[in-house]
């Protein structure tokens, strides 16, 4: 018995420590990319500090587990400490699946403000609605996954219990799908854009990176398999630890379309531009205004100009008819997703071209993307 490895302790503070300061690093570069491009926080930003809050308040419990003896086996640790790991057990996995949902949120309603189509649209539709059906099922078995719940942590308490593991099981395999569907769903539409070949498989690399969190989440299914009732301290310390891999993957992998900026400013700053991939320099102005309010005090549009983001109906409605006189596949961002700074910006492809062959990219992504016939400010009261 004095030989065996039967510490997990220092494993799962180094990994839960590195995997969060990863997470709240993207966040962090995340707004950065906000604050040099002048742009105000929309609500998928909004969403991912959010979802980073509850896995603050997720990995507090997981550290309060480990004072409670999570990482030793249960013949080393007292009877209390196990029945109260138990309790927080309970509250970590209810904060886990919510992170889980505000992340999926933030990614969709990026992608809802970046890919202007109907049937884009829809499908957003669906995976949320998908979401909100899950996280209600499991939040209710989490909490009547024993009747009466505490005999969870009391087995021999007159009652009845559902299988826990299979529990988590059916959490994650459906944590899976809905993961595969939300990553999924904008690389079609990258293949679309009007940009070159290179440009394409880049930007659909950095979509891919985020597949990272499926084999997260993969991963922690099959040590879930390992768990053992008996031995729970021991055998819910590898779990513990890769559901903090997991919500950190999914907070990054949120945040990654939207660093460019950031990184860009970085490397600026250090001076080492010139020797750097194109990935991280700056392009040149594709002719699309962005205007910050400074640069033209002659123009009365500037008062509000800022971000080149769409806002208001008036710009739908005026900016939808070209010289052509046909429809010519506008692409407008949700003004209610975006703050109210007094400007509509609409940008219109060329007369002709089918929506879906247009693009608009808002997070980074080359902007030359797009077939850009007119734009125009509109200044409102």
């Amino acid at each position: 018995m004095a030989n065996r490895v039967d510490n997990l302790k220092p494993w799962m503070i180094a990994t839960v420590s590195s995997v969060t300061v990863l997470a709240f690093v993207a966040v962090c570069l995340r707004l950065l990319s906000r604050y040099e491009r002048k742009q105000q926080l929309w609500w998928d930003d909004w969403m991912i500090i959010w979802s980073m809050t509850w896995m603050l308040g997720t990995i507090g419990l997981a550290f309060r587990m480990l004072n409670c003896g999570m990482g030793l086996h249960a013949d080393q640790v007292p009877l209390g400490d196990i029945i109260m790991m138990a309790k927080l057990l309970v509250v970590a996995e209810i904060l886990y699946v919510f992170n889980l949902v505000w992340t999926k949120f933030s990614l969709l309603m990026m992608y809802y403000r970046i890919f202007r189509f109907r049937y884009f649209k829809r499908w957003a539709y669906i995976i949320g609605t998908f979401i909100v059906a899950w996280v209600i099922c499991i939040t209710f078995l989490d909490l009547f996954i024993c009747v009466p719940l505490q005999k969870l942590w009391y087995p021999k308490l007159p009652g009845r219990c559902i299988n826990q593991v299979g529990t988590w099981l059916a959490n994650s395999s459906a944590t899976i799908c809905s993961d595969l569907a939300t990553l999924i769903l904008p690389i079609p539409q990258v293949w679309k854009l009007k940009m070159r070949k290179l440009e394409k498989v880049g930007l659909t690399m950095v979509f891919c990176l985020g597949f990272f969190v499926i084999f997260a989440s993969v991963y922690r299914l099959t040590i879930l398999l390992s768990y053992n009732a008996l031995d729970p301290t021991y055998t819910l310390t590898r779990v513990v630890g890769w559901t903090a891999v997991e919500m950190s993957a999914g907070i990054i992998s949120a945040c990654l379309p939207t660093m460019k900026p950031a990184l860009q400013l970085i490397v600026r700053k250090l001076g080492i531009q010139g020797s750097m991939p194109s990935l991280f320099r700056r392009r040149a102005s594709t002719g699309v205004s962005n205007t910050s309010p400074a640069s033209n005090t002659n123009n009365p549009a500037t008062k509000y100009a800022g971000t080149g983001t769409n806002h208001g109906r008036s710009g739908r409605s005026q900016g939808s008819t070209g010289s052509s006189g046909q429809d010519s596949g506008q692409m407008l961002v949700d003004s209610e997703l975006r703050p109210d700074h007094g400007v509509a910006y609409t940008v219109t492809s060329l007369p002709g071209k089918k929506e879906e062959e247009a693009g608009l990219s808002v997070e980074g992504a080359p902007s030359h993307g797009i077939s850009v016939q007119k734009a125009f400010w509109q200044v409102t009261d």
